[in-house]
C-alpha cells in the first residue's frame, strides 16, 4: 500500500503543480447509459461541454478537457492504471460497468489518476423525499407518485454530482466515498427499549409507498410467525421496520384484479425503515456489547445497496460495513435484495438470493402471487418448520444451521435465483485473480468436487448436475451473463457459483477467512436467537 501511494504521490506531485499539467475528464457513455444524460445536462448547465474546471475545494483550480466515449471498454494500459490506485476495486468496477453505469476516467498528462461512476460524487445522505412522493394519498395514481419521485431524484442528481470529487480523490487517494459515511450513523440515539442479548430485526427496503409492494409486509409477517412458533422466538426480540407512520396516507402498493393500488398496509409494532432507524439500529448493538443480531432485509436492493424509507440514498455496503464494525455485535445477514451480495462483506457473514450483479426473485404486488412465490427468504425460513427439518438438515445433526437453510433455499426455492454468501464472495475474488484456474469443467470433474465439500454444499451440487452427461462442460465464467440467457434447458447458472465455491475451498483449505466465514455460516439458528435461560 505504502509504494502504491508513493507511486500516486510521485504522479501526482505537489497539488500547486497541478495546474501546469494537462487534465482530461474521459465520460465513459456505453449505449443504454441512461444516466449519462444526467451528466451531460450538469456541463450543459455549467456551460463546460468541452472543458470543465475542477476545484481541489482548497481554492485551487485546473480546467480539464473533457471526452467523449460511446463504450466503457479500457484499454490494456488503463487497466494497468487503474489497478495501482489503492482505492480502486475492480469488482466494483464491473459491476457499474455491468449496470450501465456513467463512469469516467480522470487523466493526468494522459495516466488514468481517479475515476468511478459519477454517483459515487454525491452525498445524499441528508436528502429526503417530499413527504407527500413518499406517502401520497390513499388512492392516488401509481404513476403519477413514481413520476414525481423521478423528477424529484432527477433534480437532485443534477445539483449533487459533480467532477470535483474525482479531482479531490487524485489529490488525496484515501477520499472515503460520501456513500460510506453517512452523517446520521455517527451521532443516532439508541432503541427504545433496549435490544437484548440475541435479537432479531426484521427490515423492509423500500424508499415509499411506490415501491413497497404488498410482498414487504407479508414476507416480513411470515417469518415473524415462523420464528416465534418454530423457534421460539420472544415476541419482545424481534424489531419490525417497515413502512411509513403517516396514519392518513399510504405506505404500500399492491395489485387487486390486475390493477395498481396506492394502498394503506399496516405490520403491527413497525416503524419506518428510514436512515435514522438504520443509525439507531447500530448505537443499540454498541450499547449492548457481545450481542447476536439476526438482520433481514426485505425489498428492493440496487447494485448501490439497500433502500431506506423516504431517502433518495441507498444503504450501502460500505456503509453498513463501517456500522457493524462500530456496533461490535455478531451480526448475520439474510437479504432476499436484487444484488443483494454486494453486502457479502458488510456483516459477520451473510446469506444472500442473489449474487451482486443479478436481479432476485420476490417483491409482488399481487398478495396471490405471493402466496405462490418460492422466492429466496419464503423457502430459507419455511425450511424452519419442523415439518421440513429432516429436509433441510443435511447433515443429520438434529438442528439448522444457517448453511443448511441458506442451501436448502437455493435448490428448493425459484430456478432463476443465483444465490449467494460471503464465502462466495471469497471465492469470486481468488477465481478472478488466478487466471490459471479452469474457467470450464466437465460434470465428471465437478461431482469429484463433492466428495470433499459439507453436506449442505455437496447435496446440493448432487442435486444441480442430476441427469447430466459425465463429460457435459460447465463453464464457469460470466455467472450473470449465463443468468440472463438462461432458459431452464441446461444447468442453473448457480451451478458454476457452487462449483466455484468448491474449487476455492478446496485450494484454501483453513485459510483464516474462510475458516471464520465457515464458522459462523454452521452455526444453528435456533442457537443464534436463543437466549439465556
Amino acid at each position: 500500500m505504502k509504494a502504491r501511494l508513493w507511486v500516486i504521490a510521485l504522479l501526482l506531485g505537489a497539488a500547486s503543480a497541478a495546474q501546469a499539467a494537462e487534465w482530461q475528464v474521459v465520460l465513459l457513455k456505453p449505449p443504454g447509459c441512461n444516466t449519462c444524460t444526467y451528466v451531460e445536462e450538469i456541463l450543459k448547465r455549467s456551460a463546460q461541454l468541452r472543458q470543465a474546471v475542477l476545484d481541489d475545494g482548497a481554492g485551487g483550480q485546473v480546467t480539464a478537457s473533457i471526452v467523449r466515449r460511446a463504450s466503457s471498454e479500457l484499454t490494456a494500459q488503463e487497466w494497468t492504471e487503474l489497478r495501482a490506485l489503492p482505492w480502486f476495486s475492480e469488482t466494483r468496477w464491473r459491476r457499474q460497468t455491468a449496470v450501465l453505469a456513467a463512469q469516467l476516467l480522470l487523466k493526468r498528462d494522459g495516466i488514468v489518476v481517479a475515476g468511478g461512476d459519477i454517483a459515487d460524487s454525491a452525498g445524499l445522505h441528508n436528502a429526503r423525499f417530499p413527504v407527500q412522493t413518499t406517502m401520497p394519498d390513499i388512492g392516488s395514481d401509481v404513476q403519477a407518485a413514481r413520476n414525481a419521485r423521478a423528477t424529484f431524484t432527477q433534480e437532485l442528481y443534477l445539483r449533487s454530482w459533480n467532477l470535483n470529487w474525482f479531482y479531490r480523490l487524485a489529490l488525496d487517494p484515501t477520499l472515503p466515498r460520501a456513500a460510506d459515511n453517512p452523517p446520521w450513523a455517527a451521532n443516532a440515539a439508541t432503541l427504545v427499549p433496549p435490544l437484548g442479548q440475541a435479537n432479531v430485526l426484521l427490515m423492509s427496503t423500500a424508499s415509499g409507498a411506490a415501491d413497497n409492494e404488498i410482498f414487504n409486509a407479508l414476507r416480513i409477517e411470515e417469518i415473524r410467525d415462523v420464528l416465534t412458533t418454530s423457534l421460539a422466538v420472544d415476541p419482545a426480540q424481534l424489531r419490525i421496520f417497515y413502512g411509513g407512520d403517516s396514519l392518513q396516507s399510504a405506505n404500500a402498493l399492491e395489485v387487486r384484479g390486475g390493477r395498481f393500488g396506492l394502498i394503506r398496509r399496516d405490520v403491527a409494532g413497525a416503524s419506518p425503515f428510514t436512515p435514522d432507524a438504520v443509525g439507531r439500529i447500530f448505537q443499540s448493538i454498541r450499547a449492548r456489547p457481545g450481542s447476536r443480531n439476526l438482520l433481514v432485509l426485505i425489498g428492493h436492493g440496487s447494485p448501490d445497496g439497500a433502500g431506506m424509507w423516504s431517502s433518495p440514498a441507498a444503504l450501502s455496503p460500505g456503509a453498513l460495513r463501517k456500522l457493524h464494525q462500530n456496533g461490535g455485535g455478531d451480526d448475520v445477514l439474510v437479504s432476499g435484495n436484487c444484488f443483494g451480495g454486494v453486502m457479502a462483506a458488510a456483516t459477520s457473514c451473510g446469506f444472500f438470493g442473489a449474487r451482486p450483479d443479478i436481479v432476485a426473485t420476490g417483491c409482488q404486488a399481487d398478495a396471490a402471487e405471493v402466496a405462490q412465490s418460492r422466492d429466496y427468504l419464503h423457502v430459507f425460513f419455511s425450511g424452519l418448520t419442523p415439518g421440513l427439518q429432516r429436509s433441510v438438515d443435511a447433515n443429520g445433526d438434529g438442528s439448522i444451521s444457517f448453511s443448511e437453510a441458506h442451501w436448502y433455499a437455493s435448490i428448493e426455492g425459484d430456478m432463476r435465483n443465483v444465490t449467494y454468501t460471503s464465502i462466495d464472495a471469497l471465492a469470486d475474488e481468488w477465481f478472478e485473480s488466478h487466471p490459471d484456474v479452469p474457467r470450464h469443467l466437465p460434470v465428471r470433474d465437478a461431482l469429484a468436487l463433492a466428495a470433499g465439500a459439507p453436506p449442505g454444499e455437496a447435496r446440493a451440487l448432487r442435486t444441480l448436475l442430476n441427469g447430466y452427461d459425465a463429460q457435459f462442460q460447465l463453464s464457469l465464467e460470466d455467472l450473470a451473463g449465463q443468468a440472463a440467457r438462461w432458459k431452464s434447458d441446461g444447468p442453473r447458472p448457480l451451478t458454476a457459483q457452487l462449483v466455484r465455491r468448491l474449487l476455492y475451498m478446496q485450494a484454501q483449505g483453513q485459510q483464516p477467512e474462510l475458516a471464520r466465514l465457515q464458522s459462523c455460516e454452521n452455526r444453528a439458528i435456533a442457537d443464534f436467537v436463543r437466549t439465556a435461560p
